[in-house]
């Protein structure tokens, strides 16, 4: 276990590592509150259900305002097209990540492309 096994007793949050190494070198790139939110989305997504924290509860865990997360979901819903925001009255929105997981999808393609040919290359550099 890379935490602790008393810290990992009160639930972990799996991330991906490349969203760790890309998100600031997206297309459009990820501001690191944005990535922080992101995370924090993950943190209530079990399942492939949408998840549905309110604004106020990643406020809190985020340590910001209420309206600087609804400004950051809105810069990844409108702007940068990595999440699709399901409004819902008198309840917490859904947050769609299917965009932001199909952009990943292509950023890992496009690495394992890169690591494909430097292995090619490097077997005909020593063939």
């Amino acid at each position: 276990m890379r935490w602790t096994a008393k810290l990992a007793k009160g639930g972990f949050t799996p991330v991906v590592s490349v969203f760790l190494e890309h998100y600031a070198r997206m297309k459009p790139p990820l501001t690191t509150p944005e990535a922080m939110l992101v995370i924090q989305l993950m943190s209530f997504k079990w399942d492939d259900s949408m998840p549905w924290p309110a604004f106020k509860t990643l406020a809190k865990r985020m340590g910001i305002s209420a309206t600087a997360v609804r400004n950051h979901a809105r810069s990844l819903d409108t702007r940068k097209k990595y999440l699709v925001r399901h409004k819902r009255v008198g309840q917490p929105n859904l947050f769609d990540l299917a965009p932001l997981f199909a952009a990943l999808e292509k950023v890992q393609a496009i690495e394992n492309d890169r690591k494909t040919a430097g292995q090619k290359n490097l077997q005909r550099v020593g063939a």
